[in-house]
């Protein structure tokens, strides 16, 4: 006989909403507003719109007659809507703070078709540890010498990089936080799998008197230099992406994808990244999921909010800055390069998401580098309003652990997203149904390679969107499926999950459970 259990459908969020600048604005192209006007004036729209929302308008007077003359009555319907009902396809329109921007509509970019992967010559493999413990080096950078391609090791020092022909003279160049970079020839190494010890560092604290640099100092000079320092261009970047949960100790899906990012320029913060799904693979299941259905959320999508300089969030952000402490930490060696600590975290309570953690800034460029942050104390209460998207009646969902990981890289003096990472704990109980369970899921992104592009957009059903289901839009797991795909390699404990065989019965229902938990994965 047959045992089925009633699960619990939960849906979750990797992210939180985070006060960023993209969102501070008090409007934007959705609000909502009322238009009357009989045989009026342009203007006279213009000032409806102005009186209900405060934004103000600015458009070129030789394209734009305001004399025109307009009928419109619409009831609570987005400004977006309302101009377009006026000036059809003509314009384009663009909100900036509180002015409004009109501007010709250019023409339609061709549709970008993806390139196939670049011809491989060879695989190269290898494991990091450190000289001084043998311990094993995580999410180390491997990449090629003045090129975008590259890797990371996973949590057990190993990586897997595919050269394609065109690069198998270049130089190898492996990097890590507290490590000396280690730069090696490429015709050396073909059908090695290398063991590569790196020695730890530590910069002389009397060559960089911590006590001299001022910490809000350091944060206005990393503001202002922003347009210098990152990518002013559209990019296509080739990412690796995987999901991991587990329900207590037990692995309950990994699912697998590489999709493309389209990287807006970082000097147009109000322009969102895209991202379309290309290709992907997921576990069987690894083990039956007991009690408690979880998903999470728009994980993809959320990722790629880590890139704090690009959404601008709130620690970044000059106009919250007093909101937070800054104080030097420490200095250190990234990339032979002295790089500042800075610890944050929020000043009072406040009645939004704040954040607390660390930046770590280039000493001479004021590059922000890296940065590891979570939600704060009291940023876990509030979270759980946005994180938590469905449960069902009875269940407490509690966020535990909220920690995310942001990584850039160096090319031709600019710097690009190079790997995020999101880690987030949820314990759920219910007295009733007999459960309590902590799960953990992991996401990591990884950039892979890019090139600049002149696509502006994706297709609106390539684009994988906040609403999407990660898991549910892919495929089975399969062993051989990326060929010359660069990925980050599985963890031996994660390998072997993976290998285990799924269980012939599923003690899960085949239909819709009555129990449903939702959760979302965004992220800051």
């Amino acid at each position: 006989m047959k045992h089925f259990a009633l699960t619990a459908s939960l849906l979750l969020l990797l992210l939180p909403g985070l006060l960023t600048g993209q969102e501070k604005q008090a409007h934007n192209l959705s609000t909502p507003v009322s238009i009357s006007i009989t045989n009026g004036q342009l203007t006279t729209l213009f000032n409806q719109i102005s009186a209900q929302t405060g934004i103000y308008f600015s458009y070129d007077p030789v394209l734009v007659n305001a004399d025109q003359t307009v009928s419109l009555t619409m009831q609570n319907k987005p400004i977006q809507q309302v101009l377009e009902q006026v000036f059809k396809d003509r314009f384009q329109f663009k909100l900036l703070k509180n002015q409004l921007i009109i501007t010709k509509r250019k023409a339609q970019q061709p549709v970008f078709q993806t390139d196939p992967p670049e011809e491989i010559h060879y695989e190269l493999s290898g494991i990091l540890t450190d000289l001084e413990d043998q311990a094993a080096i995580p999410y180390a950078s491997v990449s090629i010498l003045g090129h975008p391609l590259g890797t990371i090791s996973n949590t057990d020092g190993e990586f897997r990089l595919n050269i394609p022909s065109e690069y198998e003279s270049d130089t190898l160049i492996i990097s890590c936080m507290g490590y000396a970079r280690q730069i090696l020839l490429l015709d050396t190494l073909q059908n090695q799998r290398l063991n590569l010890q790196l020695r730890p560092i530590k910069i002389h604290l009397q060559e960089v008197k911590v006590t001299a640099i001022n910490a809000l100092e350091v944060m206005e000079k990393l503001s202002d230099r922003i347009p210098d320092n990152y990518g002013s261009k559209p990019l296509l970047m080739n990412c690796f992406y995987r999901e991991v949960l587990k329900q207590d100790k037990a692995y309950i899906n990994v699912s697998e994808a590489v999709m493309d990012i389209l990287k807006s320029s970082y000097t147009n913060p109000f322009r969102q990244d895209q991202i379309r799904y290309l290709k992907g693979r997921k576990s069987p299941n690894v083990q039956p999921f007991h009690l408690v259905d979880f998903k999470m959320q728009g994980g993809p999508y959320y990722i790629t909010k880590l890139d704090v300089i690009k959404t601008m969030d709130s620690f970044i952000d000059q106009e919250f800055r007093s909101y937070y402490r800054y104080e030097v930490e420490r200095v250190i060696e990234y990339l032979n390069r002295p790089t500042v600590v800075i610890h944050f975290e929020p000043n009072g309570k406040f009645d939004y998401l704040t954040y607390e953690g660390e930046l770590y800034i280039d000493r001479e460029t004021f590059a922000l580098v890296h940065a590891e942050f979570s939600l704060s104390k009291n940023g876990k209460k509030i979270a759980r309003r946005s994180l938590i998207k469905k449960k069902p009646r009875g269940f407490n969902v509690r966020p535990i652990e909220m920690n995310y990981t942001v990584t850039y890289k160096n090319h031709h003096k600019k710097w690009y997203l190079s790997a995020a990472q999101t880690s987030v704990r949820f314990h759920v109980k219910s007295r009733k149904d007999r459960i309590n369970s902590m799960f953990h899921s992991i996401s990591d992104l990884l950039v892979t390679n890019y090139r600049e592009t002149n696509l502006r957009r994706f297709k609106r059903f390539e684009n994988f969107n906040s609403n999407d289901i990660f898991r549910e839009i892919i495929t089975d797991y399969d062993e051989t499926f990326w060929g010359n795909y660069n990925i980050i390699k599985p963890s031996e404990d994660l390998r072997k999950a993976l290998k285990k065989a799924p269980a012939p019965e599923s003690s899960l229902p085949s239909k819709s459970h009555p129990h449903a938990l939702t959760s979302q994965t965004k992220q800051p």
